[in-house]
């Protein structure tokens, strides 16, 4: 009975520190968005200072992080699908950074982007993992 108790008290707890980390990366992405779309809309571009014909490749990773987001927030209600898009998304863009920025070139630039990858990964993580103890 004991042991029962517990494990509720640690998905519980799990539950909670998913939701809060995911709310957070949620709010995070939300007030990047509405600045790109705010600059869009005054300035006509989202980025003004923005290099001509740069390769598509480099859109790819902030889009996948946007979708991401709105993984960790469908993982509210359905935790495996939710969980799964986040993660599929993030290992995508881990995949284009080995590729395109490898760490071996400068990893004091390169830290950020694949630290804020991981900070995203990890919520979609522990909503697989709640579904796996759900469904035991």
């Amino acid at each position: 009975m004991e042991e029962s108790k517990k494990a509720g008290q640690n998905k519980s707890r799990l539950l909670l520190i998913a939701r809060i980390w995911s709310a957070f990366v949620i709010v995070i992405g939300l007030f990047i968005f509405s600045g790109s779309v705010i600059d869009l809309f005054s300035a006509g571009t989202t980025d003004p200072n923005a290099v001509e014909n740069y390769p598509f490749i480099e859109n790819l990773p902030p889009i996948f992080s946007f979708v991401s987001a709105i993984g960790l927030v469908l993982a509210w209600k359905w935790k495996l699908t939710g969980g799964l898009i986040a993660v599929c998304l993030c290992i995508v863009n881990f995949v284009i950074y080995f590729i395109h920025w490898p760490l071996t070139e400068n990893f004091n630039y390169l830290i950020a982007p694949y630290g804020i990858n991981l900070f995203i990964m990890i919520p979609g993580i522990m909503f697989i993992v709640l579904w796996r103890r759900q469904n035991q």
